[in-house]
């Protein structure tokens, strides 16, 4: 996403009370959203083994989300460790299948009670399927995150919105989850705000 459109895009969500955060792929990112305010980092998977970036984004104190496409099991530890290194207290990491769409047969759900057991963190899923099927029966499987790309329209023409949910489908989801993990969705990130997310075309994030 052009940087110009960062400061307009945060403005407007602190306007209308909408946390909002994105993800950096150099160290030059990070400064920008520092200067912005950002409250929180997302991690994403191709950056996952960038653990420079990660000491990097740690070293700012702010809540940081790994998602681990591709990522094995030593790369996540790797990940993770980089980022305790670096100072980050309140981490959490997302499954992923880094497919744009992924089918949900490919998603193998189980993860998630293994990675939570494994590396004792909040864990979430990363869904990029095309329905809400996968990311509600992640919940009951203990995932407190979804994360989904968003948009207005499907038929847009963005990179992402053939695989983006519109706004009722957004609903949907929210509602399906919320009811399903009675409402305890996990609060540690910007002063209590639930975190189940949704990701807006072109990269940005935004808590429900």
């Amino acid at each position: 996403m052009p940087w110009e459109w960062h400061k307009p895009l945060f403005d407007y969500a602190k306007k209308v009370g909408i946390p909002i955060f994105s993800s950096p792929f150099d160290t030059t990112a990070v400064d920008l959203l520092e200067d912005l305010n950002a409250p929180a980092y997302k991690i994403a998977s191709f950056e996952a083994v960038d653990l420079p970036l990660i000491r990097y984004v740690a070293a700012t104190g702010k809540p940081m989300i790994i998602s681990t496409g591709m990522a094995d099991v030593e790369e996540i530890e790797e990940a993770i460790n980089a980022a305790r290194e670096g100072g980050c207290k309140q981490l959490a990491i997302l499954h992923c299948v880094s497919g744009y769409p992924a089918p949900a047969g490919d998603y193998n759900l189980r993860t998630i009670p293994d990675m939570i057991e494994h590396f004792g963190l909040l864990t979430g899923l990363s869904d990029h399927t095309l329905d809400n099927t996968t990311a509600i029966a992640s919940v009951v499987l203990g995932a407190s995150i979804i994360e989904k790309h968003f948009t207005l329209d499907r038929n847009g023409g963005g990179p992402d919105d053939s695989f983006s949910l519109e706004p009722a489908d957004l609903a949907a989801l929210y509602a399906a989850t919320a009811k399903q993990h009675g409402r305890h969705w996990a609060r540690w990130i910007m002063g209590g705000s639930p975190v189940s997310r949704a990701m807006l075309s072109f990269g940005v994030r935004c808590t429900l």
